[in-house]
Formats: structure tokens, C-alpha cells, sequence
């Protein structure tokens, strides 16, 4: 890890321990949502920088150095093997990012459904009992949230 990156040195349920109790003495619904939004947002940084300089380390400077030294003296084989896995990393780097897409994906419209329930609760409710069973769990917004 770089050194300019910030180490963690407290166990990360230390924020979980803090948000909940925050949470139980302000009891505003609003202060809940932006803390996890921004635990989220951590969390999904962090992964992808992991993913990207932990993962592919052939973007580092001195592992690409050394790998170009190393191919110089290598025969045949061990550059076709070289070869074979600098493509199948990619290939699991590239798979991986299309997983952060759809899981992004997924998360956000998860987030915008609870969202908009939150904000549209009397309405939504009274369409519910209008509409009736079974079409009304459609409309179960925070339900949804879940389901994701």
C-alpha cells in the first residue's frame, strides 16, 4: 500500500457502533441514509482501488520494469506463458468491472426506489389500497429495497 494512502487502525464497526447510537439520539431518518450512502461510497472506492493496483499489478511501475527484464532472458515457452497470463488477467479485471457495473447498478436503483418511498409514502399507500392485491406489493417501495 502506498504510504500516502491512510491506514485504517480501528476496526471498522467502530463507524457501525457510532452511526446507531448517533442515530438513536438525533432520530432523524435523513442523518441514517447519508451516513450509509457514505459508508457505500467507501466501501465501493476502497474495493476498486484495491481491484485496480492490488489486482492489476502489472500498472505498477516497477512490476512492469521487471517483467520487461524478465522477458529479455525468457524462452519461447515462458513468454507464450507470460503472454497467456497477462490475457487472462485482463480478462478477470475486465469481467470484475462489468460485476461493479451491474452491482452499481442494482444498489442505485435499489436506493432511488427507497428514496422515492420515503418521500411518496401517503401517496403510495393510498394507490396500494386502491390498486389492491396482488398489484400492490409493485408499489412496495421500501419492499424493494431488499430485493435488490
Amino acid at each position: 500500500m502506498p504510504a500516502w494512502l491512510p491506514s485504517i487502525d480501528y476496526p471498522p464497526s467502530t463507524d457501525a457502533i457510532f452511526i446507531t447510537l448517533y442515530y438513536h439520539y438525533l432520530k432523524d431518518p435523513l442523518f441514517h441514509q447519508n451516513a450509509y450512502a457514505l459508508l457505500t461510497a467507501v466501501v465501493l472506492f476502497r474495493s476498486m482501488y484495491v481491484m485496480e493496483y492490488s489486482l492489476r499489478p502489472s500498472l505498477t511501475k516497477h512490476q512492469e520494469s521487471f517483467k520487461h527484464q524478465r522477458k529479455r532472458s525468457m524462452t519461447g515457452d515462458e513468454k507464450e506463458v507470460s503472454r497467456s497470463e497477462d490475457l487472462r488477467d485482463a480478462k478477470i479485471l475486465r469481467t470484475m468491472w462489468t460485476m461493479v457495473g451491474y452491482g452499481l447498478t442494482i444498489f442505485l436503483g435499489g436506493f432511488v426506489i427507497w428514496n422515492l418511498d420515503n418521500q411518496l409514502c401517503s401517496t403510495l399507500r393510498v394507490w396500494r389500497r386502491q390498486i389492491g392485491l396482488p398489484w400492490g406489493i409493485l408499489l412496495e417501495g421500501h419492499g424493494w429495497w431488499y430485493v435488490k
